[in-house]
């Protein structure tokens, strides 16, 4: 009696239909996970090297409005430096301000600061923290100097992320400034002549005395 071979059941090629969808299905999931992950680290470090940029751009600004200040415009000068500080560097600002006015007037002194180098020493994004370190040149124009007076700084300054920006909470100098050039100072006007007197004008011989 001869066998017969029977065709495959539509249940059979349901389930083989299924098992090929369920691995097409798994090998999409595995790419979306991986692919996933690597925008994710991606969008991360895109971010973390935003921040960086914008902490030390910042951290240069904040520099240059700390070391720099116009005694004919003093208002203007603690705008920029309200601009970049914050926290307990405003509070010392609310505090020595009069006198920080009245002393540039009375010195008539224009000072422009410089940033030569700059370095983040730490960075959290998460937390909107940061520390730089700084290299700064001033330079201090004086009514009584012909070339003005530059000194080079050394820096540490704390920042916080206040918005899109990052601000000074606190800053102070490493060291001593050192002075890179001590300007030079205006030739002294010369005395007035003195005005002759009687024994001059009588021994004279132009004034007409005997």
């Amino acid at each position: 009696m001869t066998e017969t071979t029977t065709a495959p059941t539509k249940n059979n090629t349901l389930v083989a239909a299924t098992v090929v969808v369920c691995v097409l299905l798994v090998g999409a999931l595995a790419a979306a996970i991986f692919f996933g992950i690597g925008w994710a680290k991606a969008a991360s470090g895109r971010s973390t090297a935003d921040a960086r940029d914008t902490a030390l751009s910042d951290a240069r600004q904040a520099a240059v409005n700390l070391n720099s200040y116009d005694a004919a415009d003093m208002e203007k000068s603690f705008a920029d430096l309200e601009s970049s500080i914050t926290g307990s560097l405003m509070d010392d600002l609310a505090k020595t301000r009069e006198d920080m006015s009245t002393a540039a007037a009375a010195s008539g002194a224009k000072s422009e600061g410089r940033v030569l180098r700059a370095a983040l020493t730490s960075l959290s994004v998460d937390d909107g923290t940061a520390d730089t370190m700084l290299v700064v040149e001033t330079s201090t124009a004086m009514p009584n100097l012909e070339t003005p007076v530059k000194r080079q700084i050394t820096m540490r300054m704390s920042l916080v992320r206040d918005g899109d920006t990052w601000k000074a909470s606190d800053a102070g100098n490493l060291g001593e400034p050192v002075v890179i050039d001590p300007g030079t100072p205006r030739p002294a006007a010369p005395a007035p002549a003195p005005a002759p007197t009687q024994e001059d004008q009588a021994t004279d011989p132009q004034s007409g005395g005997q």
